[in-house]
């Protein structure tokens, strides 16, 4: 079946789909509009194997929390009928795919202006009441990434994304909270994240940061427009090379924020900060570059998947020893490998002297989490700050 992609009402490109696979891209409508990291290197041609993996890749990934439960409840479909079923629509672009024969238009359907069923978000949460023959299944819940259980409300007219935690700590929307407050004294662009508690389940809350006038475009993307063959040390001089073959004005102001990015994972011992939770953000009329995406997705930090004995044992808690990503191995390297140090010296640490405090009084909110966790998570934190102060001119 032949299908246009669409960048809001911009055709960019013919395409065909077949066993819910892109199996031949015909046409090429407008070249400048094809998204990012698809084209092969800095030529203007299309790779079909890059172009499919951009399109499975919008869909949700098979580690998420519940799918298996929740395509059995949806009537036992599959992640890639949800994707195409419902157009490939997203809350973080403004990519779609309209069937060849079908008569749509963005501004009736887009996620961003329109309201949107949340069978597929409470099929996820095992919550849906209704029969699968009664699911609506247009949702932005099929193209939202990551493994944690999450959805999309609509609140007050916000589009607001509802995240959960894992094991039994429920640990992560507290670490997502934490780095908010992290950020907001550091003066650091950041989503804001706020607790909900259900039934002794805890989630977090969050504005989406994308608008109709703005979207996403994560670093993968970029990462992707020259494939990197050097050593592991040239990562960040690659990603560089590839902003600025991308367009995006690298500039000091720009690099400091980046680094800031990763003065907040130091910080907060996170082990995840890959390539697809960071970014920029982009104009997608005019393709202007916007800046950096405000931090979002923070919450595998401060050691959430450990049991306490764990953090307990200093040389496992120790920088040199804490998984640090994409740029590093670890998390005392990747402040040195990039510019952090220098460029980040001036922020205000001495705003921070309470926050563990902070995270104490957070966590005491959390039931699952007892007292020695609690104080052991706060002295590490305590920790992480005093050793990052230590470092020259911080």
């Amino acid at each position: 079946m032949e299908y246009t992609l669409y960048h809001k009402t911009i055709p960019v490109l013919n395409f065909e789909i077949n066993d819910y696979k892109i199996s031949k891209i015909n046409d090429i409508l407008n070249k400048r509009h094809i998204p990012t990291g698809i084209t092969q290197d800095s030529s203007e041609s299309l790779n079909l194997q890059k172009f499919n993996k951009w399109w499975t890749n919008r869909a949700i990934p098979l580690s998420r929390q519940n799918l298996k439960n929740a395509l059995n409840l949806l009537g036992n479909i599959t992640i890639e009928q949800l994707i195409t079923k419902s157009y490939g629509l997203s809350l973080s672009d403004h990519y779609w795919a309209k069937p060849s024969m079908a008569d749509l238009k963005w501004e009736d359907i887009n996620f961003f202006q329109n309201p949107f069923s949340e069978d597929v978000g409470n099929a996820l949460f095992e919550t849906l009441k209704k029969d699968s023959s009664d699911a609506d299944i247009i949702s932005p819940d099929n193209t939202s990434d990551g493994w944690l259980k999450k959805k999309w409300i609509i609140q007050n007219d916000k589009r607001i994304l509802i995240k959960g935690g894992s094991g039994e700590s429920q640990q992560e929307p507290f670490n997502e909270v934490l780095a908010s407050e992290i950020c907001k004294r550091l003066g650091i662009n950041h989503v804001e994240y706020k607790i909900i508690n259900q039934d002794y389940d805890y989630y977090s809350s969050c504005p989406n940061f994308v608008s109709i006038n703005s979207e996403f475009v994560p670093a993968s993307a970029i990462n992707s427009l020259r494939d990197f063959k050097g050593d592991v040390w040239d990562k960040y001089n690659h990603f560089k090379d590839n902003c600025k073959l991308a367009g995006i004005d690298f500039s000091e102001n720009l690099e400091k924020q980046l680094c800031s990015i990763f003065i907040l994972d130091f910080i907060i011992a996170n082990e995840d900060r890959h390539f697809g939770n960071f970014g920029f953000l982009r104009n997608p009329d005019t393709l202007e570059w916007l800046g950096l995406a405000p931090v979002f997705d923070s919450g595998s930090s401060l050691f959430y998947k450990f049991p306490s004995s764990f953090l307990k044992d200093n040389d496992k808690t120790k920088s040199e020893n804490i998984i640090a990503r994409p740029f590093g191995y670890h998390h005392s390297d990747q402040i040195k490998l990039l510019p952090c140090l220098k460029l980040c010296k001036d922020l205000p640490f001495h705003t921070l002297t309470d926050i563990p405090d902070f995270f104490n009084s957070l966590l005491k909110q959390n039931t699952r989490i007892d007292e020695t966790r609690r104080t052991l998570l706060c002295g590490l934190l305590k920790n992480r700050i005093e050793e990052l102060k230590k470092y020259e001119n911080i």
